[in-house]
């Protein structure tokens, strides 16, 4: 392998969050030598991949799941595509992904970090909630027919067992905000010095700029959900990010439109290529969420717009992870 092209397929590996829950103990331990030979920002994204994988593949949609089944609240039409739809059978993503074997990079390279544990406890909970939710079937009625006696029997377990997975639930969901919230401190707290040293080591070629473009796509989503909890958003604000995502997906194209040279990586620039359109769909809830503000639009309306535009990230993101698994 060229060595020089181990720091931007160690940047995709983590920001793609490629995982090897799955590799053999000889090849996690070869992989871990080769991250460390290029940076210990690499070694640190690809031992935190397989966990990040997990959460993305599987973490959201179960959580999303589970609010819509807590919420009082009606659910909001979902018309956004995602690019990790057309994957297979979530449970056997699950089996591979999310299994206890997930740790192993992370074991090796720091055997005392704290991430170790909480990721083997919500393995733990996430499996125990999905098999027993996989059991909960509602009882079927047609038609204002009177249920037979197995229906009926049927539906007497299903209310046993809705209770006890609405306890597993609420354990799967505790750990799961700490994993998510310690996965993002972490996360976020390696993307600048990568980005500084890709710059440092290529200059701000395909794969600088993309990851800036998702990093600044990262800030807004974040720094708005902060906002909203703690009410210190404003126009301005979202404005203020907004033109970052712009801003940063407007170099990305300049780059990607000059003149090719030798050394142009084009799997990179078909990964821009394939999330294009969920880069402008999340751009533009950013931009009707800005503009409904100024408007002084309804309560309820903000929040939809807030909703959308977390949806749409996380629509970018899932475009964004699956090429990566597919490509690096």
């Amino acid at each position: 392998m060229n060595p020089n092209l181990l720091f931007p397929i160690g940047i995709f590996l983590g920001l793609g969050l490629l995982g090897m829950a799955g590799a053999t103990k000889p090849l996690q331990q070869v992989q871990l030598w080769l991250d460390q030979h290029d940076s210990p920002h690499t070694a640190a994204a690809s031992a935190l991949a397989p966990i990040i994988d997990c959460v993305n593949r599987i973490d959201r949609d179960t959580r999303l799941a589970y609010y819509r089944k807590r919420s009082t609240q009606p659910v909001a039409p979902d018309t956004d595509n995602y690019g990790d739809r057309t994957e297979p059978e979530p449970r056997l993503i699950q089996a591979s992904v999310c299994s206890q074997l997930y740790t192993l990079k992370l074991e090796r390279q720091d055997p005392g970090s704290r991430m170790v544990g909480l990721a083997s406890v919500y393995a733990y909970q996430l499996n125990k909630f999905t098999s027993l939710s996989d059991t909960v079937i509602p009882a079927y009625r047609a038609n204002g027919i009177p249920p037979s006696t197995q229906q009926m029997v049927a539906e007497v377990m299903n209310k046993h067992l809705a209770q006890e997975l609405e306890k597993k639930g609420e354990d799967y969901w505790r750990v799961s905000a700490e994993l998510r919230n310690d996965l993002e401190v972490e996360d976020l707290r390696m993307r600048p010095a990568q980005l500084a040293l890709l710059e440092a080591r290529f200059g701000r070629d395909v794969h600088w700029h993309i990851l800036n473009y998702m990093i600044a796509a990262r800030e807004a989503v974040n720094q708005i959900e902060l906002g909203m909890r703690d009410a210190s958003l404003t126009p301005q604000a979202v404005a203020t990010l907004a033109e970052a995502v712009q801003q940063a997906a407007d170099g990305t194209k300049a780059y990607i439109r000059t003149p090719t040279s030798p050394e142009r990586d084009e799997d990179a620039e078909y990964m821009w290529y394939i999330i294009t359109s969920p880069a402008e769909a999340y751009l533009a809830a950013l931009r009707t969420l800005e503009k409904d503000w100024h408007a002084r639009a309804l309560p309820q309306q903000l929040s939809d717009d807030y909703y959308l535009v977390t949806r749409r990230y996380d629509a970018l993101l899932s475009y964004y992870n699956r090429q990566a698994r597919n490509t690096f």
